[in-house]
């Protein structure tokens, strides 16, 4: 992996940090004890880099260890985190990992590592094992199964008599957010209740007790009044644990099937048993359509100007180590806001706030929508930009056989907008409108997926990125 050499002069760990074998070499010494360990590492892929102005940059690797006694391989998750000197580097160990490494003293699920947490010197890198994360601190107490075992087991006391708690991890991608899934068994409460429970919990170090408590039980409360056809299942929730920073919701039948059917689509494949691709995005657009018109008010206000300045704020982060992709990215920005300056905002409905395929779970008939982190106040517009945003690009990322039509993303994206409009009751002249705002929070997704790569040198798909954005940009002009 290429580095800009102005980044290596500030942080010169970077280029031990993404050196594979070094970086093996010195994860075996670091943490797993050594050549004569019985934990061997085998790999150590550096990936999901994330620099951070004033800060350094983190890097997650994929890792494989095997066990010499028995040959079970293990795959552990390991961050490293690059500071630009000594100083710093000690500080963030001292401040945050070594009380963490004081708090999984014994813990049985981190027996394979001589140490959860080491410097590297003169390299002035931190590497640390996952659960530790200086960010995320309660992900320690999170992340243990006797301890959540109690704490879930105190919620759920008419359903089920907790013994076991399995945690396992679901997500860990973005900065400072973890999703974990824990399964819970033991003894029925009730004759032919369930000896087993599922839960997800979200980590985030700004948690929302209102979101967690009242927002999702009025969400699920007008769903479930709602007729057979029209309800849509939300997640209940158990609140918010502030001590841990950590909602718990439970599980939601079904899984999410739109982009296993798109990527069949576009290899020319026929489609699985079940609703077709077709069908299942008219779905989406039902529950599209039941959130904008449910009329509930709840939710912060969100605009197309808030999406903006955000925006904004991320090009001066890429300027930092990308000042060339920074400036191609502010003539976008600067493109994008003058056309939403020429077209009137549509009214705010309820929506989303994250709306992607990927959000809506099918199981059989019925629909489940997940993920409700960002409910807002919003024009429509944006849950119908994001969505197209990640549908095109989508699409894009992928092989396409010469049977498909290479126009594929855009009549799916066309026919979704044509049922959404008639689920509205929408006239030509609002439709007209809508289509032009969607485009405009569509551009603001790809913007903001295009900076996130570039700060994640992430360049094959930052291609196929801008290359949607100019086209986009080019249906508005």
């Amino acid at each position: 992996m290429a580095l800009p050499p102005h980044l290596l002069s500030e942080l010169p760990g970077l280029e031990v940090a993404f050196d594979e074998a070094a970086m093996r070499e010195n994860l075996q010494s670091a943490l797993f004890g050594g050549p004569g360990s019985r934990w061997t590492l085998e790999r150590c892929e550096p990936d999901r880099p994330l620099f951070l102005p004033g800060e350094g940059c983190t890097v997650q690797y994929d890792c494989r260890v095997k066990d010499a006694a028995d040959g079970e391989l293990m795959d552990p998750i390991v961050v490293g985190r690059v500071f630009p000197d000594r100083e710093s580097c000690t500080a963030y160990m001292t401040r945050k990992l070594a009380p963490l490494v004081a708090r999984v003293d014994g813990r049985a699920d981190l027996a394979t590592f001589a140490k959860p947490a080491a410097m590297l010197e003169p390299h002035h890198v931190l590497v640390h094992v996952w659960p530790l994360d200086g960010e995320l601190p309660t992900l320690v107490e999170a992340t243990d199964p006797r301890r959540m075992a109690r704490v879930i087991g105190g919620l759920v006391t008419s359903r089920l008599a907790v013994e076991r708690c399995r945690v396992d991890l679901v997500s860990y991608r973005r900065r400072s957010r973890c999703v974990l899934r824990y399964t819970l068994t033991g003894r029925p409460m009730r004759r032919g209740g369930p000896e087993q429970l599922v839960l997800y919990g979200k980590l985030t170090p700004r948690g929302d007790t209102v979101l967690y408590g009242d927002t999702l039980a009025k969400l699920r409360a007008h769903f479930e009044r709602q007729r057979d056809g029209d309800r849509i299942a939300i997640p209940r929730s158990l609140g918010w644990r502030p001590e841990l920073g950590l909602a718990l919701l439970e599980e939601v039948a079904g899984e999410a099937k739109v982009g296993t059917a798109l990527r069949r689509r576009l290899k020319g494949k026929p489609p699985a048993e079940g609703p077709t691709l077709e069908d299942m995005l008219s779905r989406c657009v039902r529950v599209a359509a039941a959130l904008h018109g449910s009329g509930l008010p709840i939710g912060r206000p969100r605009t197309l100007d808030d999406r903006l300045a955000d925006l904004e704020n991320e090009v001066g982060i890429t300027r930092v180590f990308s000042p060339e992709f920074a400036d191609r990215a502010a003539g976008w920005l600067s493109r994008l806001t003058a056309l939403a300056q020429s077209l009137e905002p549509v009214p705010a409905k309820l929506c989303h706030g994250d709306f992607k395929y990927a959000q809506v779970f099918f199981d059989g008939d019925a629909v489940g929508l997940v993920d409700l982190d960002n409910v807002c106040q919003a024009e429509p517009a944006l849950d119908l930009g994001q969505f197209f945003a990640y549908l095109r690009t989508q699409a894009r990322k992928n092989e396409r056989d010469e049977s498909v039509s290479p126009t594929l993303e855009h009549e799916l994206c066309d026919r979704f907008l044509d049922d959404y409009a008639q689920a509205m009751a929408l006239g030509a002249e609002d439709v007209q409108r809508l289509r032009a705002r969607a485009t405009l929070h569509e551009v603001a997704s790809l913007l903001r997926m295009a900076l996130h790569s570039q700060q994640k040198l992430k360049l094959t798909r930052l291609d196929s990125t801008s290359a949607l954005i100019e086209e986009r940009l080019g249906q508005l002009g």
